[in-house]
Order: structure tokens, then C-alpha cells, then sequence
């Protein structure tokens, strides 16, 4: 398998920040002077697409030809800066050795997206990955920067709210993603410790409200056509027989953009911008997850496997999948939503159906999150990273 993910060189690349195609051959190099050796510039391609005109090494123009280092002409000094041909930020160093894995987190405003990427990301550094040998660490100073200010210290140091995501239209800078190396260890030969693969692995949370037309979807929303997993994360709180059968005492969010209304225009963004025929079937996994299912709770038969903690242990839990998919979609039939099912059946060929809460709990007047107790976070993703067969499926 990971033979297959190593390529020194692969002819079209995708850049994890502006998702650009490219060759390596195509790409410039910066500096990797520090600024007081050689003379710093303002980027202009790196303004122009990032508004940022802080001055930085100057850009190493591209030979044309495949090459792992450059040296600059000024102060000699050598440089694997390697940058993207197109936004001219710097691209992984594992660009041309592993495959990079653009997983979308997407759903309507208010749907959790930015809690749940926040919990995810710290459940797979300090349990999910010790629990199947993975190790995620970040791959440049912008995601440690982003992710630390952004999404932990609001929830777990100041145990408040995320604020919710700027649209893309309004804010370039939060288009940036998050670029992880997501490292896969195991027992080689002789019994010894060795590390099997690597890969990419981005993660993009987009606001809501840039899913609510398609022209903005095309402009700030290319990442979704260039992804490898869709996760839509999708509030019950929206379903109208839901929001019917719960306690007039659960405070319920605003009615937002409807469901079957985000999946058709992701499905039709992706088949434009591959330029598949309008009848074709995607080959994009997809993950639909229903979030905050803490709220739900009482409308939840505590004997289904839902409510069930995750026992993957040593690979991916398929019989649990099986189980958690079924009945989340004979939850959507009871709730006269079955509609959605069928629908994602009918425009992608890999789909599965998951439940969970990524607080645990329902936040405070005060948008206090006093204690946060994530169940299933990790479902949807290790079902991703297993239909690219990234982790292997046992059965228990």
C-alpha cells in the first residue's frame, strides 16, 4: 500500500492552501536565508492571493526542471523551501514523497464544524492516534498558530464557545487551512518499531453561509471538488420532527439552510469543476455525520449501538460502522428524512451515516463549555481514512 503512496515525483500535485494544480517542476523555491543575510521583499503573488505584503525571503524563480533545492544568487545560501507555483506559500516537505489527503469539513452555519474540528484534531494527537499508531503533528508554523488560537484556546483553555467561521468573501485569511503529517508506525520485520507511512492530510472548515449560494461555492469553495473525503456535518436540531418531539425547554438553533439543498449544490460544484457529465456518480466518500447528538438523547433508544462508545482498536471497527449506519438511517426514516439518504446514495457511490457529539454537552447562556466529553468524533474520519485504506477494517 504505502509503496503506492510514495512517488518521488507525480506528475499534477494539489496545493493544500489555494488547491491549485501544479507540476514540481513549476515550482520556485524561497530563500531560506535568515532576513538580516539577504536582502527580504514583499511576495506579490503571495499578497495578491493571501493579503499579506509582510516582507519575507525573496522567491528562488523555477529552473523548469525537476529539482529538490535551490541556492539563491545573492547570498548562496541553499534552500528546500519549495513553493506553490500559484499562491507562492510554502509547500509541505513531504510534497512529492507522500500523498496529499484533502479531507472538506462542511455544513450549515451553526452546525458545529468548527467544535467538532477543534476535538477531533486533539482526540487524534492525544487518544485516537496512541490507540492505532498514529501519530498527527503539524506541518508549518501557521497551522500550530491557527489551530492553538483559533479553535483550542477558546474551547479548551478559556472552556468558551468557537465564534463562528468569516465567510470566505469576507475574510481571505480564513480560507487558510490546517496541514497536518499524519504518520503511520507498526512491528516491521525482526519485531522492531518502524514507521510503515506518511501522508498530507488538510483539513478546511469553511462557514456556512459560503454553502447558501453556488457562486460563492465556486469562488471561495474549490477545496470541495479537490478533496479526497467529504465530511458534512449536519445539526438534527434541523429536522422539523425533531425539533416537534423535543422538550419545550431545549432552547433550539434558527432554521437554516436546508439539507437536501447543501448536498445538491456540493454534488453539482463537484461536478463542475471535474467536468463530469450531470448523471455522473462521485467517487468522493462522504461522510454525513449528525452533530450535537447529545441533544437528542432522549428521543434514543439507549440500546443502540449509537450510544455505544468507539472500540477502534488496532484498525478500523467495521462492524460497529455497519451497525451505527443502519440505525442512523432508520433514524432518518422515523424522523421523515429519509429523503437524505437517498439522496447522498444516488449522487456519491461511498456514503456512511454516523452520530455524535463533539462537546458532550450543550453550551451555557453565558457560552461557557464547562467540560467537554466527545462522543464518536472519530468515526466519520477513520471511515474516510479506511475507504483510501489508509487504516485496515477489523472485525470484533
Amino acid at each position: 500500500m504505502w509503496r503506492r503512496l510514495k512517488s518521488a515525483f507525480r506528475r499534477q500535485e494539489v496545493c493544500p492552501y489555494c488547491f491549485e494544480e501544479y507540476s514540481l517542476r513549476e515550482t520556485p523555491f524561497r530563500c531560506a536565508s535568515p532576513l538580516s543575510r539577504c536582502t527580504p521583499e514583499v511576495d506579490e503573488v503571495r499578497a495578491r492571493v493571501w493579503n499579506d505584503r509582510i516582507k519575507i525571503g525573496r522567491v528562488l524563480d523555477s529552473t523548469g526542471k525537476r529539482v529538490d533545492e535551490m541556492r539563491c544568487p545573492d547570498c548562496k545560501q541553499v534552500s528546500r523551501k519549495r513553493l506553490c507555483p500559484y499562491c507562492h506559500m510554502e509547500l509541505p516537505y513531504t510534497t512529492g514523497k507522500f500523498k496529499n489527503y484533502i479531507f472538506a469539513v462542511i455544513g450549515a452555519k451553526e452546525s458545529g464544524k468548527s467544535h467538532y474540528v477543534a476535538v477531533l484534531i486533539n482526540e487524534l494527537k492525544n487518544r485516537i492516534g496512541p490507540a492505532l499508531d498514529i501519530l498527527l503533528e503539524p506541518l508549518d508554523d501557521a497551522t500550530v498558530k491557527r489551530y492553538r488560537e483559533a479553535f483550542y484556546d477558546p474551547l479548551f483553555q478559556k472552556k468558551t464557545v468557537i465564534d463562528a467561521t468569516r465567510s470566505g468573501l469576507e475574510d481571505r485569511r480564513v480560507q487558510m487551512p490546517l496541514v497536518f503529517s499524519l504518520t503511520f508506525a507498526g512491528i516491521g520485520i525482526f519485531g522492531r518499531r518502524r514507521i510503515q507511512g506518511a501522508v498530507t492530510l488538510v483539513f478546511f472548515d469553511t462557514a456556512g453561509e459560503d454553502l447558501d449560494d453556488e457562486d460563492v461555492m465556486a469562488t471561495v469553495n474549490k477545496y470541495i471538488y479537490r478533496s479526497d473525503g467529504i465530511l458534512l456535518l449536519l445539526d438534527p436540531l434541523q429536522l422539523p420532527q425533531v425539533r416537534d418531539q423535543l422538550d419545550a425547554g431545549i432552547v433550539l438553533p434558527k432554521l437554516n439552510t436546508e439539507t437536501t439543498d447543501i448536498i445538491s449544490r456540493v454534488a453539482k460544484l463537484v461536478i463542475t469543476g471535474r467536468n463530469l457529465a450531470p448523471d455522473s456518480m462521485l467517487d468522493i466518500p462522504i461522510a454525513v455525520a449528525f452533530s450535537k447528538f447529545d441533544a437528542v438523547e432522549p428521543l434514543i433508544d439507549t440500546q443502540l449501538q449509537l450510544n455505544a462508545d468507539s472500540r477502534h482498536a488496532g484498525g478500523y471497527d467495521l462492524a460497529d460502522f455497519q451497525a451505527v449506519d443502519a440505525e442512523m438511517r432508520s433514524l432518518l426514516s422515523l424522523w421523515d428524512s429519509d429523503r437524505i439518504p437517498h439522496q447522498v446514495s444516488t449522487r456519491f457511490r461511498q456514503s456512511g451515516f454516523f452520530g455524535l457529539s463533539a462537546l458532550g454537552c450543550h453550551p451555557q447562556g453565558d457560552r461557557k463549555v464547562p467540560r467537554v466529553l466527545p462522543h464518536r468524533v472519530e468515526d466519520p474520519f477513520l471511515w474516510l481514512l479506511h475507504q483510501h485504506n489508509l487504516i485496515p477494517a477489523v472485525r470484533k
